[in-house]
């Protein structure tokens, strides 16, 4: 993937200091505008995409953008963050082994979209300060989710301890992201199971269950 540049610095120094104007109409502006940063970046690689043509599409002023994100790399990060995580559902599937298997697969299935490595790719290579404050916030939220995973599990008598949520987390989805990152590979139909049956049984134990 080519490096990623800013189209996004103000022409104008002096209308960066305009304020967002707030309530409904500021959040359905910002709405606008991440879907039509998630509509081009289905479309076309970071690179190749202008803020004027996120602008246009969403139907709003170059300078708004400015003003809310000021730099592409930040409302690239923030259109990324908030598809990825709306079709995200954690719900209670009755066992631990179906609750991770129900998550991984989700996660797989954005990730092997042109947006999904979008994030991925700007979520690890991102330095300014919004994108490290929008991916703190993202992490962190998706940690707080595992451990609601791993402490239902507790209740249902599965496991004696949450305390691990976290790191098992880390594992599964870190993987995802080694593979399509690092490898550049393609993931697996089956590597949900095959991830969480490796965390939950550990090595010993698929081996031998094969």
């Amino acid at each position: 993937m080519k490096e990623i540049q800013s189209n996004c610095t103000p022409k104008n120094a002096q209308e960066s200091t305009a304020q967002t104007r707030p309530g409904g109409r500021t959040a359905r502006t910002r709405r606008a505008v991440l879907d039509a940063a998630a509509r081009l970046l289905a479309e076309a690689s970071p690179a190749d995409i202008t803020c004027a043509q996120i602008a246009a599409l969403a139907g709003v002023n170059e300078t708004t953008i400015y003003r809310k994100w000021g730099t592409k790399e930040a409302l690239f990060t923030d259109a990324l963050l908030t598809l990825s995580a709306e079709p995200l559902v954690m719900i209670d599937t009755g066992s631990l082994r179906t609750d991770l298997i129900q998550v991984v697969s989700g996660v797989a299935d954005f990730l092997r979209t042109p947006a999904g490595f979008s994030l991925a790719y700007m979520g690890a290579a991102g330095e300014d300060e919004t994108t490290g404050e929008l991916r703190k916030t993202f992490w962190a939220d998706r940690f707080a989710k595992a451990k609601v995973i791993f402490e239902r599990a507790v209740a249902r008598g599965e496991i004696n301890s949450a305390k691990h949520a976290t790191l098992a987390y880390e594992a599964l989805i870190g993987t995802l992201h080694f593979r399509i990152l690092a490898q550049r590979s393609t993931l697996e139909d089956d590597i949900a199971e095959q991830l969480v049956d490796l965390i939950l049984c550990g090595v010993f134990g698929v081996a031998h269950r094969s």
